[in-house]
């Protein structure tokens, strides 16, 4: 709570100088006085840490068996109900209270279960993991678990460039900016340290609040269960997104099948057993499986780690066939306007291509960047626009398939109204070589028909450059509206170049 408050003061402090001028120069009387605090307080409450969820919530008339499970776990472990349940494309499982804190609205618990959780776990494994989930209620881990995340998110936020809008470079941000972002940095160490072992401990207390109600060995099968699924999506989903990119023109309907079939492919190796045992974050917010399966008295070799079946599924048991269905589609990570444009131009670009020709996609995800890596990037981004402003640039290096797919990818997404490709030099300064950079014009009547926004033609471009250059490769995008015009040397090199679209 005190790491709280010092980040509300951090964001504060200058409007608290703002509201003390009006006093310096008018005196401090009654009424200005009260008039001040009340705006500080006002500013308080509305600046404190905050951890926002967009997850969508599911109204209990239209899963009723799910609730009514729920409730009678929460009511055998003589916990909380929950307010609301959750899903989302994870396979995970979480619980949470919004609005607790400083709030003026009363307190939500929410239950947060991913489908494909839901798909791959047996009734008796899915009951351990919500019971796991209710005894973060039943203990009252919220009290200070909702100071923790919000907390630590808060700081983490300002200690990295997108916490300033993406900016990091001195001359882009103020000297208070930078003086929070140095304080978070030396202090986030240690205060991920001290609230990571609470949080360990609150899991261990909810293990053991699970086990009392399920056996110990349903919620030992969940947690590696459930890590498997995770490592083996994490090496192959990407791969599978791609081949399925390149038959399917539509976002598939059986997503959250995958990894079910994925591990009925192949029993548990004990190599394979041994690393779900030693866990990815041996330090971090979960203890590492082994010592919880430990606590809980389980023997790892004795625990089965295959998927149900669907029909012995707490999806089939707990929710009809209809509203599985109809959830799957909801909640697929390709749904929405914006992911639906992800899936054409990758569909596009790809179909009919010889897979020979595709780079080898990431296995996992790229590692965080040090504070110094972040700059050189952003100084080279910046460089590459400053480059791209003056027509300092010349015919792009991309391959001859790698053109033919963007263009196919381009012509898939309405959004873009022009594209062109060029590589940009950048200075010595600056790292020197070139960057490719792609200058596209978006129409801004579709985006507004279509509740999109920049960002979101920004992720589409970039769903599809994860598909056609090789992981690494450094490149930047231009945008602007149809509507506006270009800078004249910028003008009088697309004018000369042939164009990916329009």
């Amino acid at each position: 709570m005190a790491a709280a408050a010092f980040f509300q003061l951090m964001l504060l402090l200058p409007c608290a100088v703002l509201i003390a001028i009006p006093v310096f120069f008018y005196g401090a009387n009654t009424t200005m006085l009260a008039w001040g605090g009340l705006g500080f307080l006002i500013l308080a409450w509305l600046v404190q840490p905050d951890w926002r969820s967009a997850l969508k919530t599911l109204p209990r008339d239209q899963a009723s068996a799910l609730y009514a499970k729920v409730d009678a776990l929460a009511d055998a472990l003589q916990a909380p109900r929950v307010h609301e349940i959750a899903l989302d494309d994870s396979i995970n499982a979480g619980a949470f209270e919004r609005h607790r804190g400083l709030s003026l609205r009363p307190t939500r618990r929410v239950l947060v279960l991913g489908l494909p959780l839901l798909r791959l776990l047996d009734t008796a494994a899915a009951e351990a993991v919500i019971a796991h989930e209710l005894g973060h209620f039943s203990r009252r881990h919220g009290r200070l678990g909702h100071w923790i995340y919000r907390t630590r998110a808060a700081w983490m936020s300002w200690a990295s460039a997108e916490g300033l809008g993406g900016h990091d470079d001195v001359e882009s941000t103020s000297p208070w900016e930078r003086a929070g972002r140095n304080f978070a940095a030396m202090f986030l160490p240690w205060f991920r340290r001290a609230s990571e072992a609470h949080s360990r401990r609150c899991e261990f207390e909810a293990d053991a609040q699970a086990a009392r109600h399920a056996s110990p060995a349903a919620l030992g099968r969940a947690l590696l269960l459930i890590e498997r699924a995770s490592q083996r999506q994490e090496e192959l989903l990407a791969a599978m997104v791609r081949e399925r990119l390149a038959l399917d023109a539509e976002p598939p309907s059986d997503w959250v099948e995958w990894t079910p079939r994925l591990l009925a492919q192949s029993s548990v190796t004990e190599a394979e057993r041994e690393a779900l045992l030693r866990h990815r974050q041996p330090r971090g917010s979960h203890p590492p499986h082994a010592a919880r399966l430990e606590a809980l008295g389980c023997d790892a070799s004795r625990l089965a780690l295959t998927p149900a079946a669907f029909e012995e599924s707490a999806a089939a048991r707990w929710l009809s066939p209809a509203q599985w269905q109809a959830l799957c589609r909801e909640h697929s990570p390709w749904a929405g306007a914006s992911q639906g444009l992800r899936w054409a131009m990758g569909h596009a670009a790809l179909a009919g291509t010889d897979p020979a020709q595709w780079p080898v996609p990431a296995m996992a995800p790229p590692p965080r960047r040090d504070v110094a890596s972040r700059r050189r990037r952003q100084r080279r981004l910046w460089a590459a626009g400053e480059a791209l402003e003056h027509g300092r640039v010349r015919p792009h290096t991309l391959t001859p398939w790698q053109r033919d797919a963007l263009v196919q990818a381009l012509a898939a997404n309405p959004l873009i109204g022009q594209a062109w490709a060029f590589d940009a030099t950048l200075p010595e300064s600056d790292g020197g070589g070139a960057m490719l950079c792609l200058v596209m014009r978006i129409d801004p009547v579709g985006l507004r028909e279509r509740h999109l926004t920049e960002d979101d033609v920004l992720d589409q471009v970039q769903s599809t450059a994860d598909l056609l250059w090789p992981a690494g490769m450094e490149w930047g995008a231009r945008l602007s509206y149809l509507t506006e015009g270009l800078p004249p040397e910028l003008q009088a090199r697309v004018d000369a170049t042939p164009r990916l679209k329009g």
